[in-house]
Formats: C-alpha cells, sequence, structure tokens
C-alpha cells in the first residue's frame, strides 16, 4: 500500500494489527501448535514469531542508523535474496518457543514500533534519502512491510489454513 500521510500509515498498522489479533484470538490455544498453517511445519507460533522477529529486524535497522551506522538488512549473514532462508532460520530459531513467550514479544515489538512511529515527522517517514542507511528510498519503504502488510500476508495464511483444516473457528 502507498501511504500519504503518518495518520494513514498508522491508521493501517492498528487497523490491521486489531484484525489479526481478532482472528488469533478466535483461534483455540489448543491448536497454536498444530503444523500446516504455512506450508507442512509452520504453526500459529511460529507465523506470530516469524512476524515479532521481523517487527525486531526492522527495530533494529532502525536504532543502528540512528547510532549512526549502516545496518545489515535483511539480517547479519544475509542479503535480501536470502530471505526464504532467512525466514527458515527464523522458524528453526523459535519453533520451540512457547506461544505465550513469542506472542508477548510481538506485541511488545508492535508496541515500540508505534512509539517510534510517533515520535517521527512527516518528513523522517516520507523523504527520500532522510536517513543515510534507507539510501535512496523513504524510511516508510521499511515500515510498511515489516507491519501492515505482513499483517494482512498472516490473515490470508491463517484464513486458508482454517478454511482448508475445515476448523469450526468463526472466521
Amino acid at each position: 500500500m502507498r501511504y500519504h500521510s503518518k495518520t494513514e500509515l498508522l491508521h493501517d498498522i492498528t487497523a490491521e494489527w486489531d484484525t489479526l489479533r481478532e482472528l488469533l484470538q478466535s483461534i483455540p490455544a489448543s491448536r497454536y501448535t498444530e503444523a500446516g498453517v504455512w506450508g507442512d511445519d509452520w504453526s500459529v507460533g511460529d507465523l506470530v514469531a516469524h512476524l515479532a522477529e521481523w517487527h525486531m529486524m526492522f527495530l533494529r535497522w532502525f536504532r543502528e542508523g540512528q547510532e549512526g551506522s549502516t545496518p545489515e538488512m535483511p539480517a547479519p549473514g544475509y542479503k535480501w535474496n536470502e530471505v526464504p532462508r532467512l525466514n527458515r532460520d527464523i522458524w528453526a530459531k523459535h519453533r520451540a518457543r512457547p506461544f505465550a513467550a513469542v506472542d508477548a514479544d510481538f506485541t511488545s515489538s508492535y508496541r515500540d514500533i508505534i512509539r517510534v512511529l510517533e515520535g517521527l515527522s512527516e518528513d523522517d517517514l516520507f523523504q527520500t534519502g532522510r536517513f543515510p542507511w534507507t539510501r535512496r528510498n523513504p524510511l516508510v519503504t521499511y515500515v510498511g512491510p515489516n507491519t501492515a502488510s505482513h499483517y494482512r500476508f498472516a490473515q490470508k495464511v491463517l484464513r486458508r489454513w482454517l478454511k482448508s483444516s475445515r476448523s469450526t473457528v468463526a472466521r
């Protein structure tokens, strides 16, 4: 989605977050570890851990950029064309964690992102090259994919899984 204002960006992030949270709450906790949500292996908890990790990557990029360095993106040891490998490694890193811990990270990192965004100006978000680490891109280029559009993706994955598993969970 292309954003035109900070208000529009924050509204989209918040609305998609709320929709995703409602969907997650509609799924019985007993199903959070069930494989097959995304691919053969991923569970609800794995998907939430994935979202939380991408939140934390954005927060690291921003923090390191504010400190004057150029963050390794998307993560140390990975190039952008290696995102599938990075995502598999995120899955492996978090797969044994309890859902409550993963969800706490997801919620905390979401709040941290909102706090960062609320403290930024329109120019900070939308001006091309405002931050040296973003090079020719505005900061918003890095925000949307790690928040609202990622939440939409997760909702689609979860709804497809619920439908294919013929779940009786309200959709």
